[in-house]
This record gives C-alpha cells, sequence and structure tokens, in this order.
C-alpha cells in the first residue's frame, strides 16, 4: 500500500524562530503562527505544500542531486536537514534557512535548472522507477508555473505527485518561496514528514 509523503516550507520572521528547535511541538508552533500567516499571504509565494505518492519526488529528487555537487539543495531530499523528529507515524525532517542559505539555494537551483535543459538525459536517468515517458523532462523544465499547492493544482500533469511536471513544478515553487524570503528579509522553514 502506497502512503504520501508531506512536505511544507514557508517564510517567517527571524526573531519567531527560536535559536535551536527542540521537538516537534516548537516546530508546529511555528507552522501554526508565522506559517499560518505565510499560508494567508496572496501578494506573492510565501508557502509551499507538497504531497507526493510513496516519497516519489523526494526519492527521485536525491538520485538527481547526487549527479551533482549542489550541497544547499540536499535539505529536499530525505536526509541533510538540521533537524530529525520521530513520532507516532513516522519522521519529521526539519530545515531552517537563514539568508547565507537561501542565497545558496538559488544558485545552485538555477545551475540545476540550467544543466537539466541542457542534458535533460541526467535526469532520466537519474528517475529508476519507470514513471517517465519521451519528453517529460523538457515539457517540465520549459514551464514557469509556480504553486503553493502543486499536488492539488489542476494545472499541474498528472497527480499523486509522482510526475516530473509535479517535481519541477515543486522545485520552481519552493525557489520562488526562497527569493521572496530573502527580498524580505525572513528565514524559510522546511518540513519534511516521511
Amino acid at each position: 500500500m502506497s502512503h504520501s509523503s508531506e512536505t511544507r516550507i514557508f517564510t517567517a520572521p527571524a526573531a519567531s524562530v527560536p535559536p535551536r528547535l527542540a521537538s516537534v511541538e516548537a516546530y508546529e508552533a511555528l507552522a501554526h503562527g508565522p506559517g499560518a500567516l505565510a499560508c494567508a499571504r496572496t501578494d506573492k509565494l510565501h508557502h509551499v505544500f507538497g504531497s507526493t505518492r510513496s516519497g516519489y519526488a523526494i526519492y527521485f529528487f536525491a538520485e538527481l542531486l547526487a549527479q551533482f555537487d549542489f550541497p544547499a539543495l540536499t535539505f529536499l531530499t530525505d536526509s541533510g536537514q538540521q533537524y530529525a523528529f520521530e513520532g507516532e507515524y513516522g519522521t519529521t525532517l526539519v530545515e531552517v534557512l537563514d539568508a547565507e542559505k537561501q542565497r545558496a539555494v538559488i544558485v545552485q537551483m538555477n545551475a540545476l535548472f540550467a544543466a537539466l535543459k541542457a542534458n535533460p538525459t541526467i535526469a532520466y536517468e537519474a528517475e529508476n522507477f519507470g514513471h517517465l515517458c519521451d519528453d517529460d523532462i523538457e515539457n517540465a523544465l520549459v514551464r514557469d508555473y509556480v504553486s503553493g499547492r502543486p499536488y492539488a493544482d489542476t494545472e499541474v500533469y498528472g497527480d499523486e505527485g509522482d510526475t516530473a511536471d509535479y517535481l519541477f513544478t515543486y522545485l520552481r515553487s519552493v525557489l520562488k518561496v526562497v527569493e521572496n524570503a530573502l527580498d524580505e528579509g525572513l528565514v524559510v522553514i522546511f518540513s519534511a514528514e516521511l
């Protein structure tokens, strides 16, 4: 039976984030406080909720990143986060991105997109689940669409977060949140529930 892995990324004022998150409850307080305010914003994208069946997009992205030296992007995989909290239903992974990390994410994500546009075969070879068809990567990379909820967005091709279009819409959306946070002097909080 498959399950969905959930991700969430949102912006928050630096003063609202403790220097160290000691528990999942501390993260949840951020998610329900500043995270809710970020979700309510309509002027710019300041949050993204992701959902991917059986962790498809997370694991595909991890395989893709293994082909590059982009350490600032590893927080979007199933490892590389600052915090890991074990719970009754699995693990919650959390990363807090300050301005320095945000700059690195922006540079490395743009470099990743450029490399894949130049050679999409890298992405096809990294995907070992058998979900890709001809031109899936090329079509996903040519778009510039972003969304706060790409898994439920009818403008995102496919369903249940297991398509190339979902992955690259999600990555573009995360990039937009990080860019907006840097522009406004906010921190970025990312979480994944696996």
